[in-house]
């Protein structure tokens, strides 16, 4: 009987192979990223990058572009320019022009969720400028895909970029109370920078923040491994820098007449990296601790300040207070939210100053 079974299960095994669509590596193309511009009326133009490998081991890259109105139409008009199959499977990274984000993004990236081949962790930017002529650039020695999403990551783990892809946004812009967040990318002189966050409003690009506030706002709604920050000491010719090694931020919510009000407590620990007035002394240290405090509720302020403004919640704060509250009203909390009261408070601890000390 026993022996009737596995028999039974091994057909099934040979019969389900046959189900399997089988791609000959070589007989395809890849693509590592793609790129969205908007023209005019509803016409996107996309473009497409497939890394070409040399006998060599060096890679060159060949993009292929086409105009239509959905992502899947756009495949499908690209597919007709090449000599093999497009195949999305090893996508890193998708790009969409400013003026496109500004209309809404939402449809194209429902056809990337809805491709089983295309995985949660693929990374999404917004271009401040035309994608096709960033995609149709040479960039590292790894192809173009890899060294636009090896930026977006290293910035994301090391730097002031929010972590963030494809699952991310998803989840944020599903999640009520709650918006998304996007990096920024530009040309530069032949380079391709990291120029600052958008946060997306129902799909849409709302606000930017700029790189001088990334920091700060990594800390709000993030948390910094490795982030650094430099200000000037007030009344002085002196500049300090901070290298963060462990930053939290915690969130409490309390009720006042029904409506809620939020303390935002940023806790840091961090190192001198660099100072322009000479040796430390416990002194000094205390008050350059404070400083920094007196900084990060400053900036941390002016920042919440401008997306209560703008009527943007990238921190979260709905969604905090409808997780603490049964029955709570998100089409009241739409109403209050840009004149909801939020306290911020800080403590930076300097656990260490150099070589030196």
């Amino acid at each position: 009987m026993l022996l009737r079974k596995c028999c039974y299960i091994i057909f099934l095994l040979f019969l389900l192979t046959g189900c399997l669509e089988k791609e000959i590596v070589d007989d395809i193309n890849i693509e590592s990223v793609e790129g969205f511009d908007l023209l005019e009326g509803d016409d996107v133009m996309g473009t497409f990058v497939i890394p070409i490998y040399q006998a060599d081991k060096s890679i060159s890259n060949e993009t292929f572009s086409a105009v239509a109105n959905m992502n899947k139409d756009l495949l499908r008009e690209l597919q007709k320019k090449s000599s093999a199959p497009i195949v999305n499977g090893s996508l890193e990274l998708v790009l969409f022009n400013k003026e496109l984000a500004e209309k809404g993004i939402i449809k194209l990236i429902d056809a990337l969720q809805r491709d089983s081949s295309i995985g949660t962790g693929l990374y999404l930017s917004i271009v401040d400028g035309e994608v096709k002529k960033i995609l149709e650039g040479n960039f590292g020695t790894e192809g173009t895909g890899r060294y636009l999403s090896g930026l977006i990551k290293h910035n994301i783990e090391r730097r002031d970029v929010p972590t963030t892809n494809l699952h991310i946004f998803l989840s944020d812009f599903y999640q009520e109370g709650v918006d998304p967040n996007l990096p920024l990318l530009k040309l530069v002189d032949d380079k391709v920078m990291i120029t600052g966050v958008v946060v997306m409003k129902k799909g849409k690009l709302s606000v930017i923040v700029p790189n001088k506030q990334l920091f700060y706002f990594k800390f709000l709604v993030d948390e910094h491994t490795d982030g650094a920050t430099a200000i000037k000491l007030p009344d002085k010719e002196e500049y300090v820098s901070l290298r963060s090694i462990k930053t939290k931020r915690d969130i409490k919510v309390k009720w006042k007449n029904g409506e809620p009000e939020f303390h935002v407590h940023l806790k840091m620990d961090g190192l001198i990296r660099e100072y322009s007035g000479g040796k430390v002394d416990p002194k000094k240290l205390k008050e350059f601790q404070k400083v920094f405090e007196e900084d990060l509720i400053r900036q941390s302020t002016e920042l919440i300040a401008t997306f209560q403004k703008e009527k943007v919640d990238p921190i979260g704060f709905g969604y905090e207070a409808k997780s603490r509250k049964r029955g709570f009203d998100m089409k009241k909390w739409e109403e209050q939210y840009p004149n909801v009261k939020i306290k911020v408070t800080s403590k930076v601890r300097i656990i260490g100053t150099g070589i030196t000390e």
